[in-house]
């Protein structure tokens, strides 16, 4: 889970590859058996595989706005604290300590000295210095990411491992923005056009992992680094453990499954459809932690956004009706097998920041039918498109190609908008052109998802001025009111007091209906059982860093083994 911001979770087709010149030891022993009984203390061998469902452009915390770069760039960076994944609270990364001033505007970091990054070179206060610096410099590409620092003045360098950041106003994520921004080394990523640096497709970061390689399109390969600050640090001693991370790049669902089921993966994070269909039998369970949880404010959710400099969705009854005529509970059981939960607006349901009185809205299409009309998109004869000031209402509608389980919720949802008069043009694209067209506004509406983050702060998505220079308030919404409380709640330290806010904002947004809320995006995790340290889950989830292979279940070679075809 990203712990930073909210991300885009992009969805296609690359290529796969398969793990065959691994040294590893007899599969039939070392896969399968179940570690969970050894008592032992936490030892650092093995490998571990992961999977990403899509190949990232560049490895670039500052540039990047995908969760897939985001999973492989921690485990490249450091940053200055990160969660407990038990309590949720902060803990010192880079930073072994810290301090608040009583005013809130304030934060000094003190800096491990014995911190260096990959290439040998010492990290300084200058580093973390420059890591921020650059985040705000207006020549580089960080819209997504430049509101969360508004409230940052400058960045003082007290000594070679203290610093003092000023803050221009309170914000409650004060510590959580400073603490877990990644130190980049200013040595490399200062030089020339940090757009363009080099070390954005070879990244070079102080973390647990150095980078080791990138097939494009098919794995990125990550090495521990043995002199990691960590290794002397009582908390981070028993954590990465894995003297390498196998990240490989599969999006067909389907083979992403058949290779997990055969070994060839140890962590998966599988869609819906995939835990029931491919992990749900009792073989299964006895080869793999079948994880469903939940964490402190979810993980996301799947949405349908209207832009709204189109006129067509510029009335909100329009975007209700569209909201109604939304098959909620026939696409889940027919496309999901009845595990996702409709979603009621941009954070969880049962979350506190949600108000209490919201209810999802029900399919139905005599509902959607009258809004329409007193919309005034009626049908001249029963059998017509709706029609306004003689234009039909006809629609594109567009996500990422190749994803079978999108098109099946796509082709339900058009069934149904035809029956109400409604035409809906499917528009697939491939990632990297869906993007280009999403960032420049050419869309009528946007299937997508986004993830959730540590205490998230809705501000990125919803607030009317991120709808400039490419922002993540890519529909074009603004309302005065929201504005102003989205403004407030950010500088609203009380936590009851803040949700009370987020209460209003979340009445407004599911009054406005800017976005079809389509489903609250479920927490499920697929581990092998060969792998200890995989419970108890905590309130931010299970704790990856702290997962070992005990001796005996190894499966791939130490240093000097390849993961290649």
């Amino acid at each position: 889970m990203n712990f930073h911001s909210y991300r885009l979770i992009p969805l296609l087709i690359v290529t796969l590859f398969f793990v065959s010149s691994c040294q590893r030891s007899d599969q039939s022993e070392s896969v399968w058996r179940d570690a969970s009984t050894y008592e032992g203390p936490a030892v650092k061998n093995d490998w571990m595989v992961t999977q990403i469902g899509a190949s990232p452009s560049i490895l670039n915390p500052v540039l990047s706005s995908d969760l897939y770069a985001t999973q492989v760039e921690d485990w490249i960076f450091d940053q200055l604290i990160r969660p407990n994944y038990q309590t949720g609270e902060p803990i010192g990364s880079l930073a072994s300590s810290w301090t608040v001033s009583e005013n809130g505007l304030t934060y000094d970091f003190f800096i491990r000295e014995n911190a260096k990054f990959h290439d040998g070179t010492p990290l300084t206060a200058e580093d973390v210095r420059f890591s921020f610096d650059i985040i705000k410099d207006p020549n580089v590409d960080a819209a997504h990411l430049q509101n969360y620092y508004a409230a940052l003045d400058r960045v003082e360098v007290i000594g070679p491992h203290h610093l003092r950041f000023h803050m221009n106003d309170r914000y409650y994520r004060n510590l959580i923005v400073l603490g877990t921004t990644k130190i980049m080394p200013k040595h490399i990523y200062g030089e020339g056009n940090f757009n363009q640096n080099p070390a954005n497709r070879a990244p070079v970061g102080s973390g647990p992992y150095r980078f080791l390689r990138w097939d494009t399109g098919r794995m990125i390969e990550l090495e521990r680094t043995e002199d990691w600050w960590g290794t002397e640090v009582p908390y981070w001693k028993d954590r990465y453990n894995f003297d390498r991370i196998l990240v490989r790049i599969i999006t067909e669902n389907s083979v992403a499954s058949m290779a997990t089921r055969r070994g060839e993966i140890d962590v998966i994070e599988p869609l819906p459809e995939q835990f029931v269909d491919d992990f749900s039998s009792p073989e299964i369970e006895e080869r793999f932690y079948r994880l469903q949880f939940s964490t402190m404010d979810g993980a996301g959710y799947r949405y349908v956004g209207w832009n709204l400099k189109k006129e067509v969705f510029s009335d909100r009854r329009v975007r209700q009706a569209l909201a109604h005529a939304f098959p909620a509970d026939l696409i889940n059981q027919r496309v999901f097998k009845g595990i996702m939960r409709q979603a009621v607006g941009p954070f969880p349901k049962a979350s506190p920041k949600t108000h209490p009185d919201l209810k999802p809205y029900a399919f139905d299409e005599a509902r959607a039918a009258q809004l329409l009309d007193e919309a005034g998109w009626k049908r001249p004869n029963p059998g017509a498109l709706r029609q306004k000031d003689g234009k039909n209402f006809e629609f594109g509608f567009m996500y990422v190609a190749n994803n079978p389980t999108l098109d099946r919720l796509a082709l339900i949802y058009q069934r149904t908008l035809a029956d109400l008069g409604i035409r809906m043009n499917l528009r697939t694209l491939e990632w990297t052109v869906f993007l280009e067209n999403m960032n420049d506004g050419n869309f009528d509406a946007i299937m997508l998802s986004w993830s959730s983050s540590w205490d998230s702060d809705p501000f990125q998505i919803w607030h009317s001025t991120q709808y400039a220079n490419r922002g993540s308030n890519r529909i074009a919404f603004s309302n005065k009111r929201v504005d102003q409380l989205l403004e407030k709640a950010r500088i609203t330290l009380d936590r009851e007091e803040r949700n009370l806010l987020y209460q209003e904002f979340t009445k407004i947004i599911h009054e406005e209906t800017p976005y079809l809320f389509v489903f609250e995006r479920p927490e499920l995790l697929i581990v092998n059982r060969r792998m200890q340290g995989v419970e108890p889950v905590g309130k931010m989830g299970p704790d990856i860093p702290a997962f070992f292979t005990p001796p005996g279940f190894e499966r791939y070679g130490r240093s000097g083994a390849s993961a290649s075809r």
